[in-house]
């Protein structure tokens, strides 16, 4: 396929190719008849001039034997040719001069020859008034001094040099035009051979395209009946809509799962097979009926699918755009999840039961054991007591595994509430050295608390003990005998940072990456040695993240390693208050992480309302109105992509600043790249981060409309973009590059929206007068021009009308708009 297709390009060319060369020779060959004519020309005015030559010569010629005649003989007859001579010299020499005016050398030999010709006429005129004076011994004496003679062999000699002059002009002239006129024959031979071969490759390229166009159509057929093999073996059911939300094909899956025939489906709406459930998007369904695939966003969605029977059950849809010539259609994998509802569901009363069931026999394992190694049954033997003791350790360890095991399922699943209070971290770290002294003690390592004032955050007291004592216990494993674990607890800007540092043999570079993974270990063997289960790390990682913090850790190899908690610090009484700023919503499930994240805001000067759920939002934007939305991406009855198109969707929030604070930010913005959202925050919360975000909010809260500068010759657009854009912006309009930049120079603009096709030239002359960089005005091309791919950097967006929507043209108004510039 590759090769054919550089067959054909390469044709093409050799094509254009030889239409050049027709072209070229063409006008060659003009040229060389043009050459031709002018030779002519020059030939016939070269035999002209010679001849005029020649006259003047025999003219002076008739002239002397007309004076020597009548002084030999004394017969005025003999007067007149030599009068007739003189008289023609005098119209004949104009002539000579006129031929040769073009010619700086031949117009010297002419002056040369006219002084001769002066002197041979004085000469003559001597001798005549010598025989009419004195008689005619002294003619006869004048004549035979030679003067006259001489006089004549130089106008000879002149008259030569310039015959000779203009021969061999045209001998070169002419060798000129016949090297030119043979270098045309062979180019017009050369390119009567590139058309014979053109017109053989194009016979060959038809014979190829027969044969290849043959050979593809049978690749298609075998592809598709290889795509149509796999799409009816799927064993997810997938169906293609069209544009309209209608059920085009359906593969044999989806006829087991539904329980209907893709010929009693055809063209029936897809509500038939799946509507929304509870958990799902509630206007996907009408959404994809009036937008088709562009309404999805490309998204996963949980929806209920409906039996032919009646019976409904649940469903995981993922739909994906198709573009086809008709139009963007969409296909939807439809996978039947009541399998997974069940497990999940057997998953959940297995950690119910493993809570319950596991634990209270360990307690009481663990605890004998326990008893029995203390001697409260009497002394043991020494072999009695070392096995006891070994059971006693391993019940222990079964415990803490346990323990683990079901808080990382509690995490991930959301059970885990905490309960947040003001308290201050040093007292955390006190009582977590004091949980863990013992077991360094045994370890042989000391622990030591830095000097330090008071830091108050908001946290879980029994839930951040965990995470420092598993820190601590970590340190201590590692840390070599009589060696020293330092903690130290300082406030710094805005946050308190616990740190952990041991003189280990630190974190080894390949499991930096994976060091808060779950099960993760270093050396396996060696921490299982040493008591370790790999879920620690991740554990207190999820609970420091749940408090709006952070855990991160630095080492060098053979250096040891420290390990950070940074927590949000509290400022003065940390309790629920109100303020009088900016009316936030917070939609967000989880109510330890809504209240650290109202705390956070309650302290830069917001008011803010707790929304744990999509319809609780959706609730409160109908009572009140609020500056700026946060929203979390997973909630428990809709997906937070699907709540901020609805909020884009109602009037009265289709403006309103959106920031989405997630735990999973990259999928987030992929699917709702489409949707104008502030930012996007990565949880846990970074205060800074987030005061960054939320100022843009501020900065849009105070400031005027912007001013746009519209550049556009047609009087409609102008018209419908400033009612588009009423209440948007300020529209300031100019229908010519010189009217805008009349414009510029008294207003500056916060946007110019660019038309390419002006009456006085193209669009993209403007940018110059915009400026560059920072300090330049941002341009939306908005034109029916395609705008050349090098210049895509120094505009903001480009929208080619009729492809585009006005509502385009708003949304991407309101982006570049957003943050406020200097006028």
């Amino acid at each position: 396929m590759v090769r054919g297709s550089r067959r054909r390009w390469g044709l093409g060319l050799a094509v254009v190719a030889l239409v050049v060369g027709l072209a070229c020779v063409g006008l060659e060959m003009r040229r060389d008849f043009e050459r031709v004519r002018a030779l002519r020309q020059e030939t016939a005015q070269s035999h002209k001039a010679r001849e005029e030559l020649q006259t003047v010569f025999s003219l002076m010629q008739d002239a002397e034997t007309g004076q020597r005649g009548y002084i030999i003989s004394g017969d005025p007859d003999f007067l007149v040719p030599y009068t007739t001579a003189t008289e023609r010299l005098g119209r004949e020499l104009p002539q000579l001069r006129a031929a040769y005016a073009g010619d700086p050398v031949q117009r010297a030999n002419i002056a040369e020859l006219e002084r001769r010709i002066a002197v041979k006429q004085a000469a003559m005129r001597e001798a005549l008034e010598a025989y009419d004076r004195r008689g005619r011994e002294a003619g006869l004496t004048a004549v035979a001094t030679g003067g006259g003679k001489e006089a004549m062999d130089r106008i000879r000699t002149t008259i030569d040099r310039m015959t000779d002059i203009d021969a061999r002009a045209l001998t070169t002239l002419t060798g000129r035009v016949e090297a030119r006129s043979q270098m045309t024959e062979t180019m017009v031979t050369a390119l009567f051979l590139a058309l014979i071969v053109v017109v053989a490759g194009s016979a060959w390229l038809f014979v190829r395209y027969v044969t290849t166009r043959r050979t593809l159509l049978a690749e298609v057929r075998a592809t598709a009946a290889r795509q149509e093999a796999i799409f009816d073996s799927a064993i997810d059911a997938i169906l293609t809509l069209n544009p309209s939300g209608t059920i085009e094909t359906m593969n044999a899956a989806a006829t087991r799962m539904f329980g209907w025939s893709a010929q009693e489906l055809g063209r029936r709406d897809v509500a038939v097979l799946l509507e929304a459930s509870d958990q799902g998007d509630k206007g996907l369904m009408a959404r994809i009926r009036a937008g088709g695939a562009d309404a999805t966003g490309g998204l996963v969605q949980e929806l209920t699918g409906r039996r032919r029977s009646g019976e409904a059950f649940p469903v995981d849809v993922a739909f994906s755009p198709l573009e086809l010539p008709t139009g963007v259609h969409l296909v939807a994998v439809v996978r039947d999840i009541t399998d997974r509802r069940r497990v999940e569901e057997l998953k959940k009363q297995f950690v119910s039961t493993v809570s319950h069931e596991l634990r209270t026999p360990l307690t009481s394992i663990a605890g004998s054991l326990g008893l029995l190694a203390g001697g409260a049954a009497g002394s043991l033997s020494e072999r009695a007591g070392r096995l006891i003791g070994i059971a006693h350790s391993n019940s222990l360890r079964l415990v803490r595994l346990i323990n683990d095991i079901l808080d990382v399922e509690k995490l991930e699943s959301g059970q885990i509430n905490l309960e947040l209070q003001p308290i201050d971290l040093r007292e955390v770290a006190i009582r977590s050295l004091d949980n863990v002294r013992g077991f360094a003690d045994g370890l042989g390592v000391r622990l030591e608390l830095a000097e330090g004032p008071a830091a108050p955050v908001m946290g879980d007291v029994d839930r951040l003990v965990q995470v420092v004592v598993n820190l601590l216990s970590n340190a201590a494993k590692f840390s070599p005998e009589s060696g020293t674990v330092e903690v130290a607890v300082m406030p710094e800007a805005r946050i308190v940072r616990l740190s952990v540092r041991d003189h280990g043999p630190g974190v080894p570079d390949a499991f930096r990456a994976r060091i808060f993974t779950k099960f993760a270990q270093a050396d396996g063997s060696d921490t299982r040695q040493r008591g370790g289960t790999g879920l620690g790390l991740a554990i207190a990682k999820e609970i420091a993240e749940r408090h709006g913090g952070r855990l991160w850790f630095e080492s060098a190899p053979g250096e040891g390693a420290t390990f950070h908690l940074d927590l949000p610090m509290t400022v003065g009484d940390a309790a629920p208050q109100t303020t009088h700023g900016p009316r936030l919503l917070i939609v967000e499930d989880d109510p330890d992480a809504a209240e650290v994240l109202r705390i956070m805001l309650a302290q830069d000067g917001f008011d803010a309302l707790v929304a744990g759920s999509a319809a609780a939002a959706l609730d409160a934007v109908e009572d009140e109105g609020f500056a700026a939305i946060l929203v979390d991406l997973q909630l428990p009855d809709a997906d937070g992509i699907g709540l901020i198109r609805a909020l884009r969707e109602r009037p009265d929030t289709v403006d309103t600043p959106v920031v989405v604070v997630s735990a999973d930010v990259a999928r987030g913005r992929a699917r709702g790249r489409s949707l104008e959202v502030i930012d996007w925050l990565e949880k846990p919360f970074d205060q800074e981060r987030l005061r960054s975000a939320i100022a843009a909010v501020l900065e849009r809260l105070g400031r005027q409309a912007p001013v746009i500068l519209h550049v556009d010759d047609d009087p409609d657009i102008l018209q419908v973009t400033a009612e588009t854009l009423a209440g948007i912006a300020e529209i300031t309009h100019a229908t010519s590059l010189s009217q805008a930049r009349k414009v510029l120079a008294r207003v500056r603009p916060d946007l110019v929206i660019l038309d390419l096709g002006l009456p006085d030239g193209s669009g993209l002359e403007l940018l110059p007068d915009l400026g560059e960089g920072a300090k330049g005005i941002p341009v939306v091309v908005y034109s029916a021009q395609d705008m050349d791919a090098a210049l895509g950097e120094r505009v903001e967006a480009v929208l080619v009308k009729s492809s585009a929507s006005l509502a385009d043209l708003a949304r991407t108004v309101r982006r570049l708009t957003f943050t406020p510039r200097d006028r």
